[in-house]
Parts: structure tokens; sequence; C-alpha cells
């Protein structure tokens, strides 16, 4: 048979999925459960006013535990099909959207606290309200949940007689559905991905250089714990968006339509995306094997439930807090967040 002319099966793709993706969603879910939700004790526990970061913090770990919720129910969908309603599958494709959206806007927004801080001496939360952190973390989510609008206008259930089970997918006509999946990934890409990654890149980097002028480049923990956490972020998601790149170039014609191509992207895509969805565990142990701080707060957490606690002397409440070096580095890191 002419492989150029028989029809392209890509059953064994499908097959795989059914047993890749949901071993290591699991395994996602269990580690993004515990990690986020502890991230999110320590934060609501603490016993000093929160500072910028921190707000901005519990939020992240809040949007990836949201994501992390709803793994169980994608992983089902692999393994037996969409066995659920269809307001689930607008609801849950919604909170993807905006999980992806939303992360990435706070990572962008932490680096712009710390430039503003570092590179102008400008500490935003001497400056701002509680009022104004409110409205910021408003605006924030509403743009997210605005750009993850289409999800749950064109989520919808279906049955593909060629998978033999229904799925929750976008609906779009058949006239307009390149069209529309064309747009929504270029949306995706530099709204929810190039334009914030350059935002972070330019901030760290104008911070990188003030500290080198004033040889403090290294001696910063909490910025080594950023720069980790968004190198991170790009290295789970950045695969995904050049494979959906290259989909998106090969159903335009600009790839060869070959089965072997289709194929290779088909697995390409698979676990690209399953990289970007473990990146909602990942934040937690950064903080838990490189957070000094997060480490001690939640071994102070764990021996408050002792008995034995009230014999011991108590520490201030802020004692993270207090100067230990110098002036500039204590304000750049010392007062910057209890995870870090």
């Amino acid at each position: 048979i002419d492989p150029n002319t028989a029809p392209c099966v890509r059953s064994e793709v499908g097959n795989f999925t059914r047993i890749f993706s949901p071993m290591v969603l699991s395994v996602v879910f269990v580690v993004g459960l515990i990690g986020n939700g502890l991230v999110a004790v320590v934060l609501g526990k603490r016993r000093c006013p929160w500072l910028l970061a921190d707000c901005y913090l519990f939020q992240l770990a809040l949007a990836d535990l949201l994501l992390v919720l709803s793994l169980p129910f994608w992983a089902a969908e692999l393994t037996w099909g969409w066995i659920f309603s269809e307001g689930l599958c607008k609801l849950l494709g919604t909170l993807t959207s905006t999980n992806g959206y939303s992360t990435v806007f706070l990572l962008a927004c932490i680096s712009v606290e710390r430039y503003l801080a570092i590179v102008h001496a400008i500490q935003l939360y001497h400056r701002w309200k509680l009022l104004h952190t409110y409205l910021a973390s408003a605006v924030l989510w509403g743009v997210s949940l605005g750009l993850s609008a289409v999800e749950s206008h064109f989520r919808t259930v279906s049955f593909f007689s060629q998978a033999g089970r229904f799925v929750c997918h976008l609906g779009f006509e058949a006239q307009e559905a390149e069209s529309w999946r064309l747009g929504l990934r270029l949306i995706s890409f530099f709204l929810g991905f190039l334009l914030p990654v350059l935002v972070m890149f330019f901030c760290y980097s104008r911070i990188a250089v003030r500290l080198w002028r004033a040889r403090l480049f290294g001696k910063v923990p909490a910025l080594r714990l950023l720069l980790a956490i968004l190198v991170l972020f790009v290295l789970s998601w950045a695969p995904y968006h050049a494979f959906l790149l290259m989909d998106s170039l090969r159903r335009q014609g600009h790839f060869g339509r070959s089965c072997a191509w289709g194929k290779a992207l088909d697995y390409g895509l698979l676990f690209t995306h399953t990289l970007g969805l473990t990146h909602c565990c990942l934040n937690p142990l950064v903080y838990a094997f490189a957070g000094v701080k997060f480490r001690r707060e939640l071994s102070r957490l764990w021996h408050r439930r002792d008995k034995s606690e009230g014999h011991r002397p108590s520490l201030s409440k802020c004692e993270w807090s207090q100067p230990t070096e110098h002036a500039t580095t204590r304000s750049i890191d010392y007062d910057y967040s209890v995870v870090m």
C-alpha cells in the first residue's frame, strides 16, 4: 500500500494517551494538592500582615489549586471519555484556561513589583492600601476570565465515532474552525506566554544589572527563588507553544501533511501539554527545597500543635523579618515574603 494514499490511522496515539496521561496527572494531582495546600496554609496562618508578594503568591497557589482539582476529570476523560455533564465541561475548560492566564500574569506582576522595589526603590506595599491590592487582583482575574470566556461559550460534549467515546471539546462551526483555532492559539501565545515572559525578562535583567553594580548579585535568596520559578514556567510551557505553532503551520499548509508528521505532532502535543500541566505542582517544590523561610514556617506550624510548645520561649510575630545584614540587602530580601 502506498503510504501517501493509505488512510492515516492514529489509534496508537490514542491508546498511548489513555495510559500515559492519566498516570502523570494522578501524580501531579497528589503532589499539587498537598504542595499548594501547604503554601495556602502557611500564608493563611501568617502572623504578620500580608506583603504585596504574599498576596500574589497566595493567588498563585490558589490558581494552581483550581487547576489541580480539575485534573481528575481530565484524566477520567482520557480513560473513559467525557462521562460528566456539559456544564461541568464548560466550567472546567474555563478554569483551566483562566489558570493559564492568571499564573503568568501573577508571575509578571511579581517581577514588576521587584523591579520597582530594587531598581527604582519604590516599595509598593508601603504605598498601596489594601483596597488597591484588591482592585489590582480583581483586574488581573477579570482579564484572565475574560480571555477564557470563549471556553464557556464554545465548550461542548460530542460523540466522536473515531474515538468511540464522548469528548469535551471546543465545538466550532466547520467553516470557521480553523480561523477560531488559529486565533485562540495566537492570543494564548502572545498574551498568555510571550508578552508576560518578555516583561519578566526585562525586569529581572534590569534587577541583575542593579545588583551587580551594588555587589549584591547572588546574595538575595528570594530573587534566586523567583528566577527558578520563572525558568520552570518557561521550560514547562515553551515546548507546548512551540508544538502548537508547528501544528498551526501544518494546518495552514506550510508543513508536510504526511501521516508520520501528523503522528509526530500528536505525540509532541501530548507530551508537552502534559509537561505544561505538571507546572501546577512545581512551585511548592521550589519553596520546599530552596525556601528557608518556607521550611522554617512549616516547622513552626507543625511544632505549634505540640503541647510542649507552650514551655518554649515564644517567637516574635515577625522574627524572620528582622534585619541581619546590610540595609540594602534587607530591603530587597528579608522583608519580602514568608515563603521566600
